[in-house]
């Protein structure tokens, strides 16, 4: 078996964890803030009277990018024979693309730039996504990929809360946008300068032929069961997270909690910065010793189902009361279980791929479960707050209840992989 495909098992270096961690995070930081903090004002600006209906065009169009980034991107690394390696080329690609994703958003002032813009980012975005989730497999030997998840994990909120911190306080979004391009641009050319990777060799891969291309993204269910399984719990656990974070949360925070009022002075954003601080302050230390305990001991599964237990008790609390104490408390538990079942997930996923000569396309497969609520979610949540009412807490009330539901059924699927324990 050539070099680029056999399992890792030399154990990989702080410093090399450390310059992926911070080349992963600066793809986050262009597409989870900017979600989260510049994205959902920038959609209520166009129309504030339809705030969630627009959030549910814009929102659907970027996941959908993100649904064909991240396998479409990984199933092309695979294949690569370049001689700079499979990953590094795709992933020079995916940063400069993504970058001009970020310049599109800042300047437009309407909703189908704002599609256009975001649906380029989410796409390149998870192209970068899926050469570092490849690389992974490729270099990281078992026995250090739950340390190494926890690392990306560490470094990936600390560079988000720095610029939920920053993105918060802007009065122009130009000058939210342009240091998110150059810390992506920055840390992405150092990683590329500094990994090396074995080449395939050319002829390594089948020839090319585009009906086989698109077959080699069905995974038969019978064939691998706990990759199948792993693909149901993980589209449960994401529509429950996705329920209780992102537009629907902006939306309750803005019309519901009163934070405005609470607050005279002060934007929703920058609650949503402070719900994302509090978030790493207490996630990031929790998520730590939990992929520490799961190397130790080659456990997975337990302490996915902690996390999810987590965002079902903050789903909960979300639902119960829309005081603003008690929305930062229920949205710092979710946050914190979603770290949680998100970096002990990923240590999971690498362990049960079909084949090592489609890591970064079986990755991508998988992580299209966490893409689908996006595409979903958006249309159903805005549809039910339209008829209820923005202003009104039922309907909040009843997107988290589902959130929660969803949660516990990816749990209980979790349990039932068996080529993990």
């Amino acid at each position: 078996m050539t070099q680029a495909l056999q399992e890792p098992t030399e154990r990989v270096t702080l410093a090399f964890q450390l310059q992926l961690g911070l080349a992963s995070a600066s793809a986050l930081l262009a597409i989870m803030v900017v979600l989260s903090v510049l994205l959902p004002v920038q959609v209520a600006q166009v129309a504030p009277e339809r705030s969630a209906t627009n959030l549910a065009v814009v929102l659907p169009v970027g996941a959908l990018g993100a649904l064909l980034g991240n396998p479409l991107g990984g199933a092309l690394s695979d294949r690569t024979t370049s001689r700079f390696g499979r990953r590094r080329p795709w992933i020079v690609i995916g940063a400069l693309a993504t970058s001009v994703g970020l310049l599109i958003l800042a300047h437009s002032p309407a909703l189908a730039g704002l599609a256009l813009g975001w649906f380029l980012v989410q796409f390149f975005g998870n192209v970068l996504l899926a050469a570092y989730g490849a690389i992974i497999p490729d270099r990281v030997p078992v026995h250090q990929r739950g340390a190494t998840q926890a690392i990306l994990g560490l470094l990936s909120p600390l560079v988000m809360i720095a610029g939920a911190y920053y993105l918060g306080r802007v009065a122009d979004f130009r000058a939210g946008y342009y240091p998110v391009i150059a810390i992506l641009i920055a840390c992405n050319a150092f990683f590329v300068w500094r990994y090396r990777e074995p080449r395939l060799p050319p002829g390594s891969a089948p020839p090319f032929r585009l009906a086989a291309f698109l077959a080699s993204f069905w995974i038969s269910p019978r064939r691998q069961p706990d990759f199948a399984g792993a693909w149901l719990a993980w589209l449960f656990l994401w529509a429950g997270y996705a329920l209780g974070t992102g537009g629907f949360l902006f939306l309750y925070v803005q019309n519901v909690t009163g934070y405005a009022a609470l607050y005279p002075g002060h934007a929703v954003q920058e609650a949503m910065s402070q719900i994302q601080i509090a978030q790493t302050a207490v996630g990031v230390p929790l998520m730590m010793l939990a992929a520490v305990l799961s190397d130790r001991l080659q456990r997975r599964k337990a302490f996915i189902a902690a996390g999810g237990l987590l965002v079902i008790a903050g789903l909960i609390g979300l639902a119960v009361s829309p005081a603003w104490s008690i929305v930062l408390i229920a949205s710092t538990v979710i946050g914190v279980g979603f770290r949680i079942f998100y970096s002990l997930g990923q240590a999971l996923a690498t362990e049960i791929l079909p084949s090592a000569a489609s890591r970064g396309k079986d990755l991508g497969v998988l992580n299209i479960a966490s893409t689908v609520p996006q595409i979903i979610l958006p249309g159903v949540g805005a549809a039910l707050l339209n008829a209820l009412g923005l202003g009104s807490p039922a309907g909040y009330a009843i997107l988290f209840g589902a959130g929660a539901l969803s949660t516990a059924l990816g749990i209980v699927l979790v349990q039932r992989i068996r080529g993990v324990r």
